[in-house]
């Protein structure tokens, strides 16, 4: 099964913009929050449910007082290939490559995407013991990424974005309790 997430706001090129990245993991938690226990992931429900018995894979994160909850993972056998649109407010004649920093910016994509792997990844003022929904567990579940580039119309905000990001399954164990997340 295919996902589709969207993104509207500022995407910085630069590493030290928590705030950007944590901006589009809140968006990104509450459209998979929509998502969760519900057909093809409610195997992922339901192996929570049981506290991971019978030898299901735990796949939750906690990082400090977080929980996060990754939809794919090695731990239950499926990766991710990305494909990323980045619309941004660079002009229409301007070369894809000198449009700043676009490697950089689909990396604060990704890492939107995915669980944070430090405490040093958590934004102040998050709720003790909150609960996100997130892509992927780490960079590792991800198998293949292509990004495009194309100008933003529909803001005339030069620092205003909008990403499209279609996540697909790349299996990498197929097992009889996965079989449904890979289609």
């Amino acid at each position: 099964m295919d996902i589709y997430l969207t993104y509207r706001g500022q995407i910085p090129s630069k590493t030290s913009s928590l705030d950007a990245v944590w901006s589009m993991r809140k968006s990104f938690h509450s459209q998979l929050q929509k998502l969760w226990g519900k057909e093809p992931f409610a195997i992922l429900k339901k192996w929570e449910d049981s506290n991971f018995a019978a030898g299901a894979p735990n796949f939750l994160r906690q990082i400090g007082d977080q929980i996060f909850v990754p939809f794919y993972s090695e731990v239950v056998g499926v990766g991710v290939k990305l494909e990323i649109k980045l619309l941004t407010g660079l002009p229409l004649q301007q070369a894809v490559i000198s449009s700043g920093d676009l490697d950089n910016r689909v990396k604060r994509i990704i890492d939107a995407l995915r669980a944070p792997t430090q405490k040093g990844e958590l934004t102040k003022n998050l709720e003790p013991g909150s609960r996100w929904y997130c892509v992927m567990d780490d960079d590792s579940s991800v198998k293949e990424v292509t990004a495009s580039l194309a100008p933003y119309l529909d803001s005339s905000d030069p620092s205003e974005s909008f990403v499209f990001v279609r996540v697909r399954t790349s299996p990498s164990a197929v097992t009889l309790a996965n079989l449904a997340m890979l289609f």
